[in-house]
């Protein structure tokens, strides 16, 4: 298990549903839009359990089973759009920061 900030992060895929804390049932959680694109590189479930309330992030039981080349194919297709996000908005701040010093 990893910890990022207030997150959770499960190396292991959660086959079986189980709660790592209580062992009771889990439930799936919606992700919201940053946890999306991050999940599309590196699928991460979001799960709660239904009795302890613990929320964390878990692999996807999906990821195991691709090949080496779809996972490389994910990542660096990932990065791309990260860096053309990146790019938009620096030319967006920049035009509307040239506009104003004009």
């Amino acid at each position: 298990m990893m910890k990022i900030g207030e997150f959770e992060i499960y190396l292991k895929a959660v086959d079986d549903h189980k709660c790592p804390h209580c062992g009771d049932e889990l439930s799936r959680r919606p992700r919201r839009l940053w946890q999306k694109a991050v999940s599309f590189a590196v699928p991460l479930r979001h799960y709660k359990c239904q009795s302890c309330y613990h929320r964390f992030f878990a692999m996807s039981p999906r990821w195991k089973q691709m090949k080496r080349g779809e996972r490389w194919l994910r990542v660096a297709a990932t990065g791309v759009v990260w860096l053309a996000g990146i790019y938009i908005v620096f030319r967006v701040l920049f035009g509307v920061l040239y506009a104003v010093m004009s």
